[in-house]
């Protein structure tokens, strides 16, 4: 009896470990030829808007909520209106669910070409704990607390750099080498507490900002699109990882 449990044990794990090197995309999500980048925008928006909460067999996370710790938004610059340092111990992105692609490049099957993926959110949120000190308008600030960013109407261009990385079972991985984003958005707002000791002054100062929004994107802009890549890398190398170049693509 122990032999025979014993045997079960060994089959049991030897398929787990299959499943799990060997995984591919779901069935019924479409395939596409090499470079066929009407394809890839098409597979990829249904996996985006079927799969909000993720596939975690070939390592794609839920795009609802993605945390991160310690970013820095901006560094002060002097003589500048914007002087301000701004970082989140803690940050959560929320809104990257609801993203169109709309233009692919790349995607062949040699991958030293990389890829760049253009795309549309209508609004991304974030939020978490902030530290700020420096000068903003040419007032003097200096707040830590709850914070939320709200980003309207995002269009991103998102330009990935890999590697190939040939593996034991035989297929080609990508190793995710560089991942950069250009970000631009139609509008922003935001809510600091606590920036100033007086909660009077903290509410009038966030009125400033959002009445001088677009300044102080220019501002942010930079550690945004930073947050940004940091995003795109964590979810392209989670899945590059468990999902092999070969088998994202159809095979004539």
């Amino acid at each position: 009896m122990a032999k025979m449990w014993s045997c079960v044990t060994v089959l049991l794990l030897h398929s787990i470990i299959n499943y799990f090197v060997n995984c591919e995309l779901p069935s019924e999500i479409e395939k596409c030829v090499a470079g066929d980048v009407i394809c890839i925008v098409e597979t990829i928006n249904h996996i985006v808007q079927n799969y909000p909460n993720g596939i975690p067999e070939i390592g794609l996370d839920s795009l609802n909520a993605i945390s991160f710790n310690g970013v820095v938004v901006s560094e002060a610059v002097p003589n500048t209106p914007m002087q301000m340092n701004l970082k989140f111990r803690t940050l959560t992105v929320r809104g990257f669910e609801n993203t169109t692609i709309l233009r692919a490049k790349g995607f062949d099957k040699d991958l030293r070409h990389g890829f760049e993926l253009s795309g549309w959110t209508p609004s991304i949120h974030l939020d978490g704990i902030y530290e700020a000190d420096g000068k903003l308008m040419m007032l003097p600030i200096q707040g830590r607390g709850q914070a939320q960013v709200l980003l309207t109407n995002c269009q991103f261009t998102c330009r990935a750099k890999a590697i190939e990385d040939l593996r034991t079972d035989g297929k080609r991985y990508a190793q995710i080498t560089r991942v950069k984003c250009l970000v631009d958005i139609h509008g922003l707002h935001v809510n600091f507490d606590n920036l100033l000791d007086n909660k009077e002054l903290s509410d009038s100062m966030n009125e400033l900002i959002n009445s001088n929004w677009r300044d102080v994107w220019h501002t942010f802009r930079k550690g945004i699109s930073s947050a940004v890549d940091n995003v795109a890398e964590s979810i392209l190398k989670r899945v590059v990882n468990k999902l092999s170049h070969d088998d994202f693509y159809k095979h004539l």
